[in-house]
C-alpha cells in the first residue's frame, strides 16, 4: 500500500487586513522590498507618506499662508491664523475696507454712548453721532459728560461683521486738544452679553494705543479679528481730558474746602459765603466762596488727601442779592504738606502763571494745566475780580492709583 501526501497550497491575500495606516488604500501588486515579496502597496490619502501612510505629511513646510499669516500643522491638514485685516484658508484675502463711519453707512440711530457732554449753557451738544473721522465744524466729534467716570461709545452693525481694525481720532474744544490716548475694545451679538478683547494667549485686557494729538489718525488691528454686531469702545487715558475730583458731585467734603478769609452779607450767618460752598453750578441765595476782603492776598484751598495729579480747573463766578460777582484771572499754588508751596510757572516766560478767569457769574470757564500738577493741596490765587472775591470750582484730574 502507498500513501500518497496531498499540499494544499493557500495563497493569503497581503491587503486583508490593511496594513494601511490612517485611511490608506492597499492594492496587491507584485512588488519587491529588496529581495522580499511583498505583494501590495499602500495608496495613502493627501497629508499623509510613507510605505504604510504612517507619516504625516507637515503641510506647513511648503508655506502655505499668505501675507504674514501663521501656519499650524494639523492631521493631514493646516490652519492659518490670518492677521487682522487679512482672511481666506490661506489669508489671501484682504478685508480692512471702511464700515462707514466717515462715510455716512453707519446711521446717526447706530452710534450711541454713555453720556454726552453740554457747553455753553447746553445748547452746544457733543452727540455720539459726530464722532465720525475727519468730521469738520465747530463741533466736530463725541465727548463724554463731564462727571462721567467710566465713558464708552458703541457702534451698532446691525448685523454680525468681522470687524478687522478701528481708526480713532481726537478734536479740539474751545480751541483745547483733547483726544484719547489708549483704550480698550468689547464686543457683542446681542448688546447685553459683551467680551472684552483680550491679549493673546492670556486672560488679560488688551489696552490699545490711541492718539498723540487731537488730529492725526492713529491705526488699530485687531489679530485675531472681532466678529460680532456691537462694538463699544472704553477710553482708558486721555489727553486733556480729565475727570472732576468732586467739588461738585460732593465728594470732595466741606472739611476738605477751606480758605482765607470770609465774606457775611449784612454780617448775617444765615447769609455766609463759607468755602464749602465753592461748589460749580452750586444753586441757592447763598451759592458760592466770597472772600471777607478784596486784596490778592486771599486764596481758597481744596486738601485732596491724596497726592493727586491736577490738569485743570473750572472756575465761576455767582450773585449776591443781584449783584454780579467774580474772579477775572488766578495763579495757583500747590503743596503736600501745608507748610512749603510752590506757585505755578508759565514755563515760556517764567513766571507765576496767571490764569484766564470769567468774564460773568454763571459761565464755566475751564483752564487745562500742562504741564500737570502733582500735589494733595491746591490754591486758587485770585489775581483780578469784579464786586468782590467769589468762586465756584470744580478741580479735574485724577489720583496717582488711578
Amino acid at each position: 500500500t502507498v500513501t500518497v501526501p496531498f499540499f494544499f497550497f493557500v495563497h493569503a491575500d497581503p491587503c486583508h487586513p490593511n496594513p494601511c495606516h490612517n485611511r490608506g488604500i492597499c492594492h496587491i501588486s507584485e512588488t519587491y522590498r529588496g529581495d522580499t515579496f511583498i505583494g501590495y502597496i499602500c495608496k495613502c490619502p493627501p497629508g499623509f507618506s510613507g510605505v504604510h501612510c504612517q507619516h504625516n505629511i507637515n503641510e506647513c513646510e511648503r508655506d502655505p499662508c499668505k501675507n504674514g499669516g501663521i501656519c499650524t500643522d494639523l492631521v493631514a491638514n493646516y490652519s492659518c491664523e490670518c492677521p487682522g485685516e487679512y482672511m481666506g484658508r490661506n489669508c489671501q484675502y484682504k478685508c480692512s475696507g471702511p464700515l462707514g463711519m466717515e462715510g455716512g453707512i453707519i446711521s446717526n440711530q447706530q452710534i450711541t454712548a454713555s453720556s454726552t457732554h453740554r457747553a455753553l449753557f447746553g445748547l452746544q451738544k457733543w452727540y455720539p453721532y459726530f464722532a465720525r473721522l475727519n468730521r469738520r465744524g465747530l463741533v466736530n466729534a463725541w465727548t463724554a459728560a463731564e462727571n462721567d467716570r467710566w465713558p464708552w461709545i458703541q457702534i451698532n452693525l446691525q448685523r454680525r461683521m468681522r470687524v478687522t481694525g478701528l481708526i480713532t481720532q481726537g478734536a479740539k474744544r474751545f480751541g483745547s486738544a483733547e483726544y484719547v490716548k489708549s483704550y480698550k475694545v468689547a464686543y457683542s451679538d446681542d448688546g447685553k452679553t459683551w467680551r472684552t478683547y483680550k491679549v493673546r494667549s492670556k486672560d488679560e485686557d488688551m489696552i490699545f494705543r490711541g492718539n498723540v494729538d487731537n488730529n492725526t489718525p492713529s491705526a488699530s488691528s485687531f489679530t485675531p479679528p472681532i466678529e460680532a454686531q456691537y462694538v463699544r469702545i472704553y477710553p482708558q487715558r486721555t489727553g486733556h481730558r480729565p475727570h472732576p475730583m468732586g467739588m461738585k458731585s460732593g465728594h470732595i467734603q466741606d472739611y476738605q474746602i477751606t480758605a482765607s478769609s470770609i465774606f457775611r452779607t449784612v454780617n448775617m450767618d444765615m447769609f455766609t459765603w463759607e468755602p464749602g460752598k465753592a461748589r460749580l453750578d452750586k444753586q441757592g441765595k447763598v451759592n458760592a466762596w466770597t472772600a471777607g476782603h478784596s486784596d490778592q492776598s486771599q486764596w481758597l484751598q481744596v486738601d485732596l488727601r491724596v497726592p493727586t495729579k491736577v490738569t485743570g480747573i473750572i472756575t465761576q463766578g455767582a450773585k449776591d442779592f443781584g449783584r454780579v460777582q467774580f474772579v477775572g484771572s488766578y495763579k495757583v499754588a500747590y503743596s503736600n504738606d501745608g507748610e512749603r508751596w510752590i506757585t505755578y510757572q508759565d514755563e515760556k516766560q517764567r513766571k507765576d502763571k496767571v490764569f484766564q478767569g470769567n468774564f460773568d457769574n454763571d459761565t464755566h470757564r475751564k483752564n487745562v494745566i500742562e504741564p500737570p500738577i502733582y500735589a494733595r493741596l491746591i490754591r486758587i490765587l485770585p489775581w483780578s475780580w469784579y464786586g468782590r472775591i467769589t468762586l465756584r470750582v470744580e478741580i479735574l484730574g485724577c489720583t496717582e492709583e488711578e
